[in-house]
């Protein structure tokens, strides 16, 4: 009797451990979404900086920044017929080596990928639950 109750005790504890295991892992994917998210953010909110510097000062600041880097660009972009002059670009650490965000004098923000086409980055942009990438 003792021997079957610590049966069932230890298949409990089992799938107990089971399902904290795969919450741990589905709230560390979404984590991963989020960061991503914070990056487009992060990224648009540092271009209009940049933009306001430029039209200020004539050159955009970085501001002793280790995690994000932002330039003028002259990259022309194709997007569904529509070229696009990209006017300033950021990459930051968030974006995790996997491409450029992008912003037109129009305030057009554009996603240039390092492996896929460009894409429009809209106000309503929310990253895919399981994107291919961003």
């Amino acid at each position: 009797m003792a021997f079957s109750y610590l049966v069932d005790m230890r298949k409990w504890v089992s799938i107990v451990f089971v399902i904290m295991l795969l919450a741990l892992c589905i709230i560390a994917y979404l984590y991963s979404i989020s960061l991503r998210y914070a990056g487009i953010i992060e990224g648009r909110m540092s271009l209009k900086m940049a933009e306001n510097d430029f039209l200020e000062h004539g050159y955009v600041t970085n501001y002793a920044s280790r995690f994000q880097q932002v330039w003028l660009a002259t990259n022309v972009v194709s997007i569904e017929g529509t070229q696009y002059q990209c006017f300033i670009a950021t990459v930051n650490d968030l974006f995790r080596g996997e491409g450029t965000l992008a912003m037109t004098t129009n305030h057009v923000f554009i996603w240039l990928d390092n492996k896929r086409p460009p894409k429009i980055i809209d106000s309503n942009y929310r990253p895919p639950l399981f994107p291919p990438r961003f």
